[in-house]
């Protein structure tokens, strides 16, 4: 059995491909693999036509759309592809004829799918709210977290602790409200992304200490993780939250929101907030920086909860709708 698995232009961003190219560590242990990444990174129609054509010559026995171009599903054998769904939170800011060809091209084309993966129970909501799919053309498979974070001891730093921000550069990370909530708070703050210069000026508004890096390896994302003392994570919205599990499982106190599917995603393993409140973001950073017990409790949940999230167990979920389209 080979599978094919389909990936967006490489410059789009490199979540959806970090988090499968996790998923086939574990699956090229018992079946091929082979990897394409469309050539075209526009969203324009030609754009689309050249990705499909692209596509429908290089499908194999088993194709799976790895997320972001559901599209290539009227390019695709039906029978034998899977499309994994992470969110359709750009439907919701739409409206008149871009909405329509939106949906046309990534939620309705979803009813053609042999297998429709959804990452949480959020994104299964988001979707079968829009159109209806057979109960059997569905399931949900969370995303792994990369077996290259592991547990790291760290001390934690009480007088200056370093606050891990991840993809600075997206609106919807919250970056801004976090700037505001931390001002008098000492601590370094560790921004991974491009700033935005809204938030520069924020930052240097605030006088808080930060330093921002970005185009990092995998290695050197890690290493962040490794390094902080706290994540931070008070996002506005997502289709699953890999920043939340990644950090429970280095052992980093994590903070993050109270809506779906953050909190769900993160269990009882992380302080929750409510993303819009400053004052909300605030009153956790001075409890997980002030409670040593408290902070020790947050790490040890997070341990645990970060078990349901371990590649074997995602690898044994996906091996299993393979088979069931072999």
């Amino acid at each position: 059995m080979k599978i094919t698995y389909f990936f967006r232009h490489p410059k789009i961003g490199f979540s959806i491909q970090r988090v499968f190219q996790t998923v086939n560590k574990g699956v090229s242990q018992s079946q091929e693999i082979e990897e394409i990444f469309l050539p075209e990174q526009k969203s324009d129609i030609l754009s689309i036509i050249k990705n499909g054509l692209y596509a429908k010559k290089r499908q194999g026995n088993i194709n799976h759309i790895t997320g972001d171009a559901h599209y290539l599903l009227y390019f695709l054998k039906q029978n034998n592809t899977i499309v994994t769904v992470h969110d359709i939170m750009y439907y919701s800011y739409l409206s008149g004829f871009k909405k329509k060809i939106w949906k046309l091209l990534y939620i309705n084309s979803l009813k053609r799918a042999a297998k429709v993966v959804f990452i949480s129970e959020f994104a299964k909501e988001q979707v079968l709210n829009e159109i209806k799919l057979k109960p059997n053309q569905y399931c949900v498979i969370p995303n792994p977290v990369s077996t290259d974070f592991q547990y790291s001891q760290k001390t934690f730093n009480e007088d200056k602790p370093v606050i891990l921000h991840i993809n600075g550069n997206l609106e919807r990370k919250n970056l801004a409200r976090t700037i505001q909530a931390l001002h008098n708070i000492p601590c370094h703050l560790r921004i991974v992304g491009k700033l935005s210069e809204r938030n520069t000026a924020l930052l240097n508004q605030s006088n808080i200490d930060y330093s921002n890096v970005f185009n990092l390896s995998n290695e050197e994302v890690v290493k962040e993780y490794e390094n902080c003392d706290i994540i931070n994570f008070p996002s506005l919205f997502e289709g699953f939250g890999m920043p939340i599990v990644e950090g429970q499982a280095v052992g980093r106190p994590v903070l993050t929101s109270n809506i779906l599917p953050m909190k769900s995603v993160a269990a009882e393993g992380a302080v929750l907030v409510d993303p819009k409140s400053v004052e909300s973001i605030r009153k956790g950073y001075v409890k997980i920086i002030a409670n040593e017990g408290f902070r020790n409790s947050l790490v040890e949940k997070g341990l645990l909860n970060v078990k349901a999230f371990q590649l074997n167990t995602v690898t044994a979920m996906y091996l299993d709708q393979y088979k069931n389209l072999n």
